[in-house]
């Protein structure tokens, strides 16, 4: 769905909320015309705003729409870019070739040629660096991530700047991210994987910082089985952790009405564009948990809209209840409590939890 057509179902849901009856059914006759799937979007929309007295604030379809814009703009950008990379050299690290992309720009494998050590490279293009808001947050993944010691955590190994653009360098985490892996897992991995990531979270929040995109393809697990957490683009730093220019920032970009991350995993407050805690990060995992368990979303929807309505208004099925789950897992895991109060207190209780 083209980010048109997100603003298009956002328009004439709001719209039609408005009317009743044989009027609302004559407006969406009218502005549909013979697109049934438009009209379904809508209406499926207004049902769903009908069960629950709550849906979701504007905010959440505008963010849809911004999202599948900037996605679509990145897109064709970042192919352009990665074919002009080529083996280009980045300071005094070679390209080696593509790992991945997103919005906050490419990664790389290149080769450290003062080391001989193969590293991950994420580069924001120059063309990039005129946007105040997506240089801060890259500045601000360096930050957070290398303020955070921990062996479950992504290493960074140094943050600079040439003709192609502010670059970090990290340590080149090799494996598959939880999302590439076979689900349902079994019980052992299940409290393996989980484990490592509550401790690397508790250890995040411990030192006031949230992540805010917890999500399986942040999360990779080494050959070894070791876990790393990846990705700190949309890091908030607490008040203790940022510098008073940082603080300042963070005011206006990130305090209420500021809608980050990924909508399948965002939180219900989250997805409201609340001010985030680490209950947010805990609801994320939760949700990673019950994909790990039942191999499947707890929330179900074909697009961006759907899932910001069903994570503020339902309430998955237990994960024991899927046929397609591992029942010694699904039986242990309590997952994504809406409440944000009623979440763990802390990941360590949950890892602990998980354990026992």
């Amino acid at each position: 769905m083209t980010p048109e057509r997100y603003n298009q179902v956002g328009q004439l849901y709001h719209q039609a909320l408005e009317l009743e009856g044989d009027e609302r059914a004559a407006f969406l006759e009218r502005k549909c015309g013979a697109d049934e799937l438009l009209r379904r979007e809508v209406e499926s929309l207004i049902a769903s705003h009908e069960e629950a007295e709550s849906f979701l604030a504007a905010p959440a379809v505008e963010v849809a729409a911004r999202q599948m814009a900037e996605q679509t703009a990145l897109s064709t950008s970042q192919q352009i870019g990665a074919q002009q990379m080529g083996s280009q050299q980045i300071g005094h690290y070679r390209i080696i070739s593509l790992l991945g992309k997103g919005g906050m720009g490419e990664v790389y494998r290149a080769q450290d040629t003062r080391l001989g050590r193969d590293v991950a490279l994420k580069l924001l293009p120059a063309r990039f660096t005129q946007d105040d808001d997506r240089l801060r947050r890259f500045v601000q993944e360096a930050k957070a991530a290398s303020a955070l010691n921990h062996p479950h955590i992504v290493t960074i190994h140094e943050i600079g700047e040439d003709e192609s653009g502010r670059f970090i360098v990290m340590e080149l985490v090799q494996g598959q991210t939880i999302r590439a892996m076979n689900k349902p897992c079994t019980l052992d991995a299940l409290v393996n994987l989980g484990g490592q990531i509550a401790r690397a979270l508790s250890a995040t929040h411990a030192a006031g910082i949230t992540h805010r995109d917890i999500k399986p393809d942040n999360i990779m697990a080494r050959d070894d089985g070791y876990v790393k957490i990846l990705d700190f683009g949309l890091a908030r730093l607490g008040v203790s952790t940022a510098t008073d220019s940082e603080a300042a920032a963070l005011a206006q970009n990130t305090g209420p009405g500021a809608l980050l991350g990924t909508v399948a995993y965002m939180s219900p407050e989250q997805a409201r564009g609340e001010t985030v805690t680490s209950a947010t990060d805990i609801f994320a995992l939760g949700i990673v948990f019950y994909e790990l368990t039942t191999g499947r979303h707890p929330f179900k929807s074909d697009t961006m809209i759907g899932f910001l309505h069903a994570i503020t208004s339902q309430s998955p099925p237990p994960p024991f209840t899927i046929e397609s789950g591992n029942p010694s897992c699904a039986r242990r895991v309590d997952i994504t409590d809406a409440g944000e109060g009623r979440r763990f207190a802390s990941d360590g209780a949950r890892s602990r939890s998980g354990s026992q």
